[in-house]
């Protein structure tokens, strides 16, 4: 990958919702194993709001981390889960599940992204982990307050279990500050701005834009003052990366054989 600065676009995803989308792009369709990311908000959700009907998904992660508000999950294989801010939930898609989510009232201000799953795991059965804020670790250093919600960084490992080598992890700058980390070498690695604005390894980006590393980078240095980044990044996703709606897979009779499975009630049912 060549070092450079991405903008997100925007995108419906419901009648209501609009959200920064700054994976995947014309540019980059993958960073690591991270295929997707939506940032949506700070918005005030009113009552009654029923959020995203039921939906399928196959051979993806979904992970969806707050910086505010709540987000009540579930889905097919009986998984239910309410997160507050800090927290996230992690959800297994594997060989498909349907799931719902729907924001508490109030202010509601976070991301939700997908990892493609190794090849070997795209038939795997779901799975889905929840972790409130108090769960995942938090290191300061330089100042900055680091959450780690999947992975290492720091020398602080998330109790997320990954399918493959991943990193997410919240930098939330106050006061003026450099942050330093060391990184995997082989790791893809990008810097999301949800907040605010920062010059990461050099490259100045503003909130909705992500900044890319070269390959090969293993030292990340972020500039920032009053500013929510999140790192992401891990082994690049093993190719072909076939995108259909709610499915990532390696050819386009997984995608078919995905479709059938949905509308055959193979990935189970949820009620509206």
């Amino acid at each position: 990958m060549n070092a450079r600065v991405l903008d997100s676009h925007w995108a419906a995803v419901t009648d209501t919702l609009r959200v920064r989308r700054a994976l995947p792009g014309a540019a980059m369709k993958s960073v690591g194993p991270w295929v997707f990311l939506d940032h949506f908000g700070p918005l005030e959700v009113p009552e009654g709001d029923e959020g995203t009907p039921p939906h399928p998904h196959a051979g993806i992660e979904t992970v969806t981390y707050l910086f505010d508000g709540g987000m009540n999950h579930r889905d097919s294989a009986g998984h239910e889960g309410i997160v507050g801010g800090g927290g996230v939930q992690w959800m297994t898609a594997g060989r498909g599940i349907v799931h719902a989510e729907r924001p508490s009232p109030g202010g509601l201000h976070g991301l939700q992204l997908w990892t493609s799953l190794p090849r070997a795991q795209k038939r795997r059965e779901p799975l889905y982990q929840h972790f409130d804020a108090d769960a995942l670790p938090v290191f300061v250093k330089d100042g900055v307050r680091v959450r780690v919600v999947g992975g290492t960084l720091g020398g602080i490992e998330s109790p997320a279990r990954t399918s493959s080598p991943t990193l997410l992890a919240h930098a939330a700058f106050g006061n003026p500050a450099r942050l330093g980390l060391d990184l995997p070498a082989e790791f893809e690695v990008a810097v999301y701005v949800a907040a605010g604005s920062a010059k990461v390894n050099g490259l100045a980006a503003a909130t909705g834009q992500l900044a890319v590393l070269a390959s090969g980078e293993s030292r990340l240095e972020i500039e920032a003052q009053d500013a929510d980044l999140i790192v992401l990044g891990g082994s690049p996703a093993e190719l072909p990366l076939i995108f259909h709606g709610p499915f990532v897979l390696d050819s386009v009779e997984a995608v078919r054989q995905a479709e059938r499975d949905y509308f055959e009630g193979r990935m189970g049912s949820l009620q509206a």
